[in-house]
């Protein structure tokens, strides 16, 4: 008897290790990238420009994506992660943008030690950096540009981005577009404060 009950766990105990394994779902992971086009219009400049400190509200700031369910009600799956922290990834994403955005412009991050010699300090305070699969992303984001010498200029950016298509794929891409426009928004504030007398 002893026998027969060792020999059905030596039998189940492996069969319900397999069987926890293989349902785990497979790990998926994302990317934010500079997605606007080089302004080839726009006059060469020897600008320098650091982005950051960016901070995040708690619900965001996670390897997750946060997905909207409802009006009151968020899904963070554990399958669908960013490839690195949103933390890193923006302000590298809005540098990245900004320097095809202003051409010649020397544009880093923070956290690249650009801080200290840079004419423009630019801080963004993300509100909300969230999206609805299958209809659009939503960002919400103030930001600061300082320069010595200059009154501080500020801003919102509020906008929808709609996601093009149905998957987590099609959310990173529209995340990366909303950027984008933030991008754009914090190029024209430069602009601007470099034409001011």
């Amino acid at each position: 008897m002893i026998a027969v009950s060792s020999l059905r766990r030596c039998v189940l105990l492996p069969l319900l290790l397999l069987g926890a394994c293989a349902s785990a779902p497979p790990e998926h992971f994302y990317t934010l990238e500079p997605s606007v086009a080089i302004d080839s219009s726009a006059a060469v400049s020897d600008l320098s420009i650091a982005v950051g400190p960016l901070s995040l509200p708690e619900l965001i700031d996670r390897p997750q994506m946060v997905l909207q369910s409802g009006s009151n009600q968020v899904d963070i799956p554990e399958s669908r992660r960013w490839a690195e922290s949103l933390r890193r990834a923006i302000p590298r994403v809005i540098s990245g943008n900004l320097r095809r955005l202003l051409p010649g412009a020397a544009v880093a991050t923070r956290s690249e030690q650009a801080g200290a010699t840079a004419k423009y300090n630019v801080a963004v305070d993300i509100l909300r950096f969230d999206a609805r699969l299958g209809d659009a992303t939503t960002l919400e984001a103030r930001w600061r540009i300082q320069s010595a010498g200059r009154p501080a200029k500020s801003g919102l950016t509020t906008l929808r981005e709609p996601v093009q298509g149905a998957d987590h794929d099609a959310v990173a891409a529209a995340h990366g577009r909303a950027l984008a426009a933030l991008s754009r928004d914090i190029a024209a504030a430069i602009g601007a404060l470099e034409r001011a007398p």
